[in-house]
């Protein structure tokens, strides 16, 4: 495969950027629809989470201007009003970490060829893949 252009790579990458920013605000969401004492168990592990993919989503938004683009943000979100317990919410947020995974391994696949952006998304990977074996660990019954 050839190595993209600066605009493929920056479209890539917007992607990964929208799965980010979106991840953070379900989060977000999540650390204030969990109720009761469940709040206490799980409000550290999700406000880790909101930090975490904001800070990926930063990181990613540097390497789009770095190619010399500005980040483009283009996400559909709803989150409905409902409280959640402490196993459903982790069960949750491994829905989110897990499609991050998908959408990094994705991208993975395209941009074949540029190597420093496919270290870059090896290394993402392996944080995502961390998240979703600790996530998995919270749940074992």
């Amino acid at each position: 495969m050839t190595k993209l252009t600066p605009a493929e790579a920056a479209a890539e990458l917007n992607r990964l950027f929208a799965e980010e920013v979106e991840a953070s605000i379900r989060y977000l969401h999540l650390v204030n629809a969990v109720k009761g004492l469940d709040r206490v168990l799980v409000e550290p592990i999700l406000r880790e989470g909101v930090r975490e993919t904001l800070e990926h989503a930063d990181v990613i938004a540097k390497k789009i201007r770095a190619l010399g683009h500005v980040p483009k943000l283009d996400i559909q979100l709803s989150c409905p009003p409902r409280a959640v317990g402490a196993r459903e919410a982790l069960r949750i947020a491994l829905t989110f970490e897990e499609a991050a995974l998908e959408a990094y391994q994705d991208v993975l696949r395209r941009v074949e060829g540029d190597v420093p952006l496919e270290e870059f998304i090896r290394s993402q990977i392996a944080v995502e893949s961390e998240h979703v074996a600790e996530l998995k660990q919270l749940l074992v019954e």
